[in-house]
């Protein structure tokens, strides 16, 4: 309960009254409510205004004027939210949030938000972006939440008629390298870069991985005895630029890939080269939790800087200019190329289903088709 007391301005030493003291507890926001008001010029001015106020609040609740606005009520959404997903995740739903939905609903009252405003929102973003249901499905989140804590009774996003999706009759064409610009592009990089950065792409054609995963890879997920390396966490870069290791994109990605024999000799060759380049600066890589790739400062290097590795090796090779992705690409081509099971290949790449490989690369599988029908046709002569 608060207290009403007595108190000397202190320019002045006049009297005045002030109410400190404890008002309830709102579960809309799962906090205490405290009160400290002071400026009364008698004990029963402030006794007055007290009671008007606990008045109100048994009558009507806590006043949430910070509540009234959509953005408001997304505040306080975003905080049980980012308890339930990856740090990753919550920064990639904030940016979405910060990018176009904000900017057309933050500041207006949640109850004034009609279904017209919706419809437009929803055209709108069909217009600019081909994800367009996923920020339309992200409004309604709000509302849905808002409706259990009892800030609005109805979802406008439920009333709208959601764009039918365009049609994109041109399938999307992966990138990547044939085997001789592979070649190219490794060999130059063995020549012109440091040992860091050519066994960073190395292992990436020779693996197939992510490049998060191989910048979040540890030695003791090497074994050179079972020539294997272990796929288990990945980089991921969350709320501040922070970069911290979280669990791999699906479940398939946590997997266990085959190494060859030279594959391993490089990695064992830079294992040593990073040993002594880390203990001349007095830092040593016995942890283990060592990262395989690493700064200067034996820290995480930002997911950024393979693509400025691979875009300055492409200039100088004169081959097109691909991100660290395309590599990844390249390897499951050359695979297909030779005859391996999609299957295989999926599992190798830790993809979700063997559906999704077969959508990915069918137009590889569609020239293995043609391949075939052409060697029937020299069969049948």
């Amino acid at each position: 309960m608060a207290k009403i007391t007595s108190y000397q301005r202190p320019k002045d030493g006049k009297t005045e009254w002030k109410i400190v003291g404890y008002l309830g507890y709102d579960k809309v926001l799962s906090k205490q409510v405290n009160i400290k008001k002071k400026g009364f010029s008698t004990k029963r001015a402030a006794q007055i205004y007290y009671n008007r106020l606990v008045n109100d609040i048994e009558e009507n609740g806590f006043r949430h004027d910070s509540l009234e606005t959509f953005g408001g009520i997304y505040k306080l959404w975003l905080k049980t939210y980012k308890t339930t997903v990856k740090e990753s995740s919550y920064t990639k739903l904030v940016q979405k949030f910060n990018n176009h939905i904000l900017p057309a609903f933050g500041n207006q009252r949640i109850d004034k938000i009609t279904v017209s405003d919706v419809q437009q929102f929803a055209n709108h973003m069909w217009e600019i972006n081909k994800g367009y249901k996923e920020y339309v499905s992200n409004v309604s989140r709000i509302f849905k939440f808002a409706i259990k804590q009892d800030l609005v009774t109805a979802n406008p996003v439920e009333k709208i008629t959601l764009p039918r999706p365009k049609k994109d009759l041109r399938r999307k064409s992966i990138k990547y390298f044939t085997q001789d610009q592979l070649k190219t592009f490794l060999d130059d990089a063995q020549a012109n870069e440091v040992p860091l950065i050519y066994t960073f792409f190395y292992l990436l054609a020779k693996s197939g991985c992510r490049q998060g995963e191989l910048l979040g890879l540890q030695w003791d997920c090497v074994d050179f005895e079972a020539k294997t390396l272990t796929i288990r966490q990945t980089l991921a870069k969350g709320i501040n630029e922070h970069l911290y290791l979280e669990e791999p994109k699906t479940v398939n990605s946590n997997r266990v890939i085959p190494l060859s024999d030279e594959t391993g000799k490089i990695l064992q060759h830079w294992r040593i080269k990073q040993h002594k380049e880390l203990f001349k600066l007095g830092i040593s890589t016995f942890s283990a939790d060592q990262l395989v790739f690493s700064n200067i400062d034996n820290d995480f290097i930002r997911l950024t800087h393979p693509r400025l590795w691979m875009q300055r090796i492409c200039k100088r090779t004169k081959l097109p200019v691909l991100s660290p992705h395309a590599i990844r690409h390249t390897f499951a081509t050359i695979l297909i190329s030779q005859g391996m099971n999609f299957k295989t290949v999926s599992m190798l790449l830790g993809h979700a289903s063997v559906a999704f490989t077969l959508d990915v690369y069918a137009g590889i599988y569609q020239g293995d088709k043609l391949k075939s029908i052409q060697l029937l046709d020299k069969a049948l002569g």
